[in-house]
Parts: structure tokens; C-alpha cells; sequence
């Protein structure tokens, strides 16, 4: 019985990364795109403040 316990707890350490690792990559991406719309968001009040 604890054989069959280390070889299911060894599969979910493997297969647990994966998800941590696209959640990661999905804040990343998520960050990246929130600076580059306030960035666009100041240069769009900019241009206005021009009108």
C-alpha cells in the first residue's frame, strides 16, 4: 500500500508544474498587455488633450 501512495503522489509532483507554470505565463502575458494599454491609454489622452 505505501508503494502504490509514493508512485500516485510522484505522478501528481510531475504532472502539478505544468499548470503553475501556464498560470505563470498567463500573469505574464496579462501584465504585459495592462502596461502597453496604459501606455496607449496615456498617449490617447495626450492626442485628445491636443484636440
Amino acid at each position: 500500500m505505501a508503494h502504490s501512495n509514493s508512485v500516485q503522489y510522484q505522478q501528481s509532483q510531475g504532472f502539478g508544474f505544468k499548470p503553475l507554470f501556464a498560470i505563470r505565463d498567463f500573469f505574464a502575458l496579462l501584465s504585459s498587455a495592462w502596461a502597453e494599454a496604459k501606455v496607449m491609454e496615456q498617449k490617447s489622452h495626450k492626442n485628445s488633450a491636443n484636440w
